[in-house]
């Protein structure tokens, strides 16, 4: 009786000992998430922010590009059968919590020589026939739990991996929109550049007469060439930005290369609107899918440890064979020739070579790995929205700044170029004045495509999506 108690009692122990909290998020966010941002939010409005973040720009080509991408991009389409893949794993580890059947059809015919036994008036051999069928069942019994766990981790990496394919898709879709506005200011700095050109080609034309009547020096003359030759280069360079990015934006949806490939230039740059309020620490915790992803793969992590600390545990399986056996193919469907078995066994680990116990320590090892990739992937985020915050002032200031400088240095151009028709200035710093003007536009049109780019940053630090999910 004492040895009965003794096994009833060993595998009680060992479960006990072999029970696992799963680790969660919980204590590695109260260690990390702020209470608030630093930044200062003066100026920041309360508004809904569950739009989408497309739609802030009121830009049509730009929402269609966006879909697009989401529809045809070659990588997040491979990234979603891979999702589907996953779904499908967790899909085979629930089938093994269900018995196990296969039907079988067996036939032999075997052949017996009995050359050496001399019975008399007999065959020297005999031939035999054998026919089975049946339904080969096997059940492991999930007494412990181990494979409904080891389909809840399944489950749960899978949904991990649906949140890694949104955080990708909403990756992809601020490559486009940044591809798309650097297109769009390098179309207007062509504008400009192709404006200043015209400029520099009046001014050369007019110094060009004035130095064949003598009026004008040999060094006012090449100054006016080189700020001309200088304008078409930069030009140059424009129209060569403008064929990488069509080309990227082309690739970013998915699209073989094609000349035809144009986008309808807005007038100017969007203006933004006054920035919404963030939403908290916290909340952005719950927004981000790599962050909801990453949460996920901690409680992935600690059922895989229950799982290997559960291989320790006997397993316990039925087996069953109803079906019939006859000498003759026909009689297998007869009653008279059905026939059954039904076993079970109980199996316990005793020697692995440290096997069971080295997976163990690796489920720890994978858990402790998943929560510190989810606080550097939460501090990551909590630093990304901080600086788009900060930043969207100081781009603001800039951009004003810039704008009433370039109008200031405009009118200061056509002053010091009227100067110099009259005499009263030298063609150095009228040329030099011009420069500046166009630097000064050209950089605020850059400011302004820059501060988009940090609310759109902005946006994806927060966990806002980019469009609304096709039905």
């Amino acid at each position: 009786m004492k040895n009965y108690t003794f096994l009833v009692i060993l595998p009680a122990f060992i479960f006990l000992s072999c029970r696992s909290t799963i680790k969660d998020s919980s204590s590695v966010e109260n260690d990390i998430v702020p209470d608030e941002w630093n930044a200062d939010l003066t100026g920041f409005i309360q508004k809904d922010i569950k739009n989408y973040w497309a739609n802030e720009f009121n830009a049509t080509d730009l929402t269609d590009l966006i879909k697009l991408c989401n529809k045809n991009n070659p990588e997040l389409n491979s990234m979603y059968q891979r999702v589907v893949a996953r779904g499908e794993d967790a899909t085979m580890a629930g089938a093994m919590l269900l018995p196990n059947a296969n039907a079988n059809v067996s036939g032999s015919k075997t052949k017996r020589n009995l050359i050496g036994f001399n019975f008399p008036n007999s065959e020297t051999s005999f031939t035999s026939n054998s026919f089975s069928s049946g339904i080969n069942i096997s059940w492991e019994l999930d007494l412990w739990g181990k494979i409904k766990d080891h389909k809840k981790s399944t489950t749960k990496r899978f949904e991990a991996s649906l949140l890694d394919y949104e955080a990708a898709k909403l990756s992809l879709n601020g490559q486009v929109a940044k591809a798309w506005f650097n297109l769009l200011e390098n179309s207007h700095q062509i504008q400009l550049i192709t404006k200043t050109i015209d400029t520099y080609s009046q001014n050369l034309s007019f110094i060009n007469n004035r130095y064949e009547k003598g009026l004008a020096t040999a060094l006012e003359q090449k100054l006016a060439e080189a700020s001309f030759k200088s304008s078409q280069a930069k030009l140059a360079q424009m129209r060569r930005f403008e064929n990488n990015l069509t080309q990227t934006l082309q690739e970013l949806t998915g699209s073989k290369p094609n000349k035809s490939f144009t986008i309808n230039t807005p007038a100017s740059l969007p203006k933004l609107n006054t920035p919404p309020l963030p939403p908290t620490p916290s909340e952005v915790v719950n927004a981000r899918h790599d962050l909801l992803s990453a949460k996920l793969q901690i409680v992935a992590s600690g059922l895989d440890l229950k799982v290997a600390k559960k291989n320790l545990l006997p397993s316990f399986t039925l087996t069953g064979s109803p079906g019939s056996r006859s000498d003759n193919f026909e009689d297998l469907i007869d009653k008279k020739f059905r026939v059954w078995d039904i076993s079970g066994g109980i199996s316990q680990p005793l020697f692995q070579g440290g096997r069971l116990h080295a997976g163990i320590r690796k489920a720890e090892a994978l858990q402790n790995a998943a929560l510190l990739n989810f606080k550097s992937i939460a501090l990551r985020s909590f630093y990304e929205v901080e600086n788009t915050l900060s930043a969207d002032k100081h781009f603001a200031l800039e951009e004003k700044k810039l704008e009433e400088a370039y109008i200031a240095l405009a009118k200061a151009a056509d002053l010091s170029w009227d100067r110099y028709q009259s005499g009263l200035e030298g063609i150095f710093n009228t040329l030099e004045t011009r420069r500046r003007a166009f630097d000064a536009e050209s950089r605020f049109l850059s400011t302004q495509k820059e501060r988009i780019l940090n609310r759109i940053n902005l946006y994806i630090a927060i966990g806002m999506d980019a469009v609304a999910p096709e039905l």
